[in-house]
């Protein structure tokens, strides 16, 4: 699809989503008829409202109006009353990522951003550093980076490209950055394997005389036509120190030049996204010295260690993981940074990924002192026998983990409240709407 094939007026449905208000943005900028609905109101369609966008509050036949397209995401149904009437009044019907697709590719110069982990913070990077060195460009992130999701601009443009549904097909990069292939949306794939034969799908996508930035253990994932660049080859790295809410190591690149790279984020994996961002904004005529300089502003992207201050209360964190690998991550810096002293507050998200992966949704937790597992967040699906968190909690005891359970937030709440420690820190984890519980700690009632 191209921009040429989007009419004057749009509507989208579910335009509270972060990919989708970004897209609603997008067009209303560039002068299209922008409407919009959502199940419920949130920070996104508030924001949408104030720039001039007619949004509406649940789900109507009447919201489409005068439309002539409507976009939905995946997690809209075909029996969405939006949907069915569009349908049955002839107006086309399209997925988020085929709009992102015709967006994305109508620019010159082309950065997309895959990976089962770490797209969202390394799209964002890329941003940052684009902006601080005063390239024109626009971005589409997938959360929220100093109060937007969405950067207009011309000549270039950063997105993220996600592999649901085989969505990143859509996109067709200049240079495509490539963190990562694990197994991950089982409603979507069969196996590991399927996934990378995904990736690798994608990333022939790219122009011939593109370039793709991977680390090299998916050099077999990438084609040898683009030029490839392996980031982990580029730079080496040693002397990690993190502090309170800052991260700083030594690095060495492939010609022995020594550079200090400083965060204003922790994690170890955020050095390899930086290495990423780094070898992708090179494409666009960055100098290298300059991007370390710009990244040591870059403070992260909300719900990606967002740390939140609870009086009475210890160091709350609420972080998106939501894949063990991911959850693994966030407790290794949790534990590096607190010790010993690291309970964890899991919502596990959609009942296919628990049974996929459900044995690693308990080692993941292993260098944390407690692990409390809350009711799984369904998202688009519909339960599935025995796949409870009361169950993967059962099964993390046997394993040795201390772990409990609580069936609603409130349980949760007095929960921590009962076994948080002043100098600890509660890791609220999950892609749901786990970081919900942050406000009601702040009420201590």
């Amino acid at each position: 699809m191209e921009m040429q094939q989007i009419p004057r007026r749009v509507h989208f449905v579910g335009v509270g989503g972060i990919g989708m208000s970004g897209l609603a943005q997008h067009l209303y900028r560039a002068g299209y008829v922008v409407t919009g609905s959502d199940r419920q109101a949130n920070d996104r369609t508030a924001q949408l409202v104030m720039s001039g966008i007619d949004v509406h509050i649940g789900h109507d036949a009447s919201n489409i109006g005068n439309a002539q397209m409507v976009v939905r995401t995946s997690a809209v149904v075909a029996s969405n009353p939006e949907v069915a009437a569009a349908k049955a009044r002839g107006i086309p019907v399209i997925l988020r990522e085929q709009l992102l697709g015709a967006a994305f590719d109508s620019f010159g110069e082309r950065i997309a951003v895959c990976g089962t982990h770490g797209k969202t913070t390394v799209t964002a990077m890329i941003h940052h550093i684009l902006r601080r060195a005063g390239v024109d460009h626009a971005a589409f992130i997938g959360g929220v980076y100093n109060g937007n999701n969405y950067y207009a601009g011309g000549n270039a443009v950063v997105a993220e490209a996600c592999e649901y549904n085989r969505g990143f097909y859509n996109l067709h990069p200049t240079c495509a950055v490539c963190l990562n292939a694990e197994f991950d949306h089982p409603d979507c794939y069969a196996d590991v394997y399927d996934v990378r034969r995904a990736f690798a799908h994608f990333l022939n996508n790219v122009s011939a005389d593109g370039c793709v930035i991977l680390p090299r253990s998916l050099r077999s994932v990438a084609p040898t036509k683009p030029k490839r660049i392996f980031f982990d080859e580029c730079f080496c790295y040693r002397n990690v120190a993190q502090y309170d809410g800052a991260l700083e190591c030594q690095v060495t690149d492939e010609s022995g030049v020594v550079r200090t790279l400083r965060l204003a984020t922790v994690g170890e994996h955020n050095i390899l996204n930086a290495f990423a961002a780094i070898c992708a904004v090179e494409q666009l005529g960055v100098k290298r010295g300059a991007a370390f300089e710009y990244l040591t502003d870059f403070c992260g992207v909300s719900r990606r260690w967002s740390e939140i201050d609870i009086v009475d209360l210890c160091r709350v964190v609420c972080d998106y993981a939501h894949h063990p690998t991911e959850i693994a991550c966030s407790v290794a810096t949790a534990y590096a940074l607190f010790g010993g002293k690291v309970l964890c507050v899991f919502q596990p998200h959609t009942y296919s990924r628990t049974r996929a992966l459900w044995n690693d949704f308990i080692t993941c937790f292993d260098k944390a002192s407690k692990v409390l597992y809350l009711p799984i967040y369904s998202a688009r699906e519909q339960p599935y026998p025995q796949i409870t968190s009361a169950n993967l909690c059962a099964a993390a005891q046997k394993h040795g983990i201390d772990a409990h359970y609580a069936s609603d937030f409130y349980a949760a709440k007095r929960w921590i409240y009962a076994n948080a420690q002043r100098d600890g820190v509660v890791l609220l984890l999950g892609a749901g709407d786990v970081c919900n519980l942050a406000e009601m700690l702040s009420d201590n009632k």
